[in-house]
């Protein structure tokens, strides 16, 4: 499997067929929690030009999919936050993930955005291995804290 093999999309919140990109997403066997897509969900969320959702494709398939978004530091700073990457079992192991991330870091860029961050667990060995291929300008360890705000 080559690059060549595998065809990017960055979703746009105008596309007519977000709806049924939604459905094959809610179908793919990803480790995405959240499998309430729609194509509502994804125009919101497209709907502000400092966000992505690039999709990767093999044979007609959804192979992968990442998204993320711009964060403001107050001082100026601008930073690519990588919220989800995820590929599908069937196509793990043959550079979908990697042409996402050169996607993603690409969109950062024009973005304006000086960094890009992500985070996984600590027991995500493929991930793991993946970004440190792409040679990270730091690596930091630390646990990550979540607060439910629908109590």
């Amino acid at each position: 499997m080559t690059s060549s093999d595998i065809t990017l999309r960055r979703l746009k919140p105008t596309d007519p067929d977000l709806a049924a990109v939604a459905t094959e997403l809610n179908e793919a066997d990803s480790e995405v929690s959240l499998k309430s897509f729609t194509g509502a969900s994804l125009r919101d969320f497209l709907s502000d030009p400092e966000r992505f959702y690039l999709l990767a494709y093999i044979d007609g398939h959804i192979a992968g999919a990442v998204h993320g978004y711009a964060l403001h530091h107050p001082a100026g700073v601008r930073y690519l936050y990588i919220d989800e990457v995820d590929t599908m079992e069937a196509y793990r192991r043959r550079g979908v993930a990697r042409l996402m991330m050169a996607e993603a870091f690409a969109i950062g860029r024009e973005l304006g955005c000086s960094d890009a961050w992500l985070g996984t667990e600590h027991d995500n060995k493929a991930a793991k291995a993946l970004y440190e291929g792409l040679k990270p300008d730091e690596i930091e360890n630390g646990p990550i804290y979540t607060w439910s705000l629908t109590k």
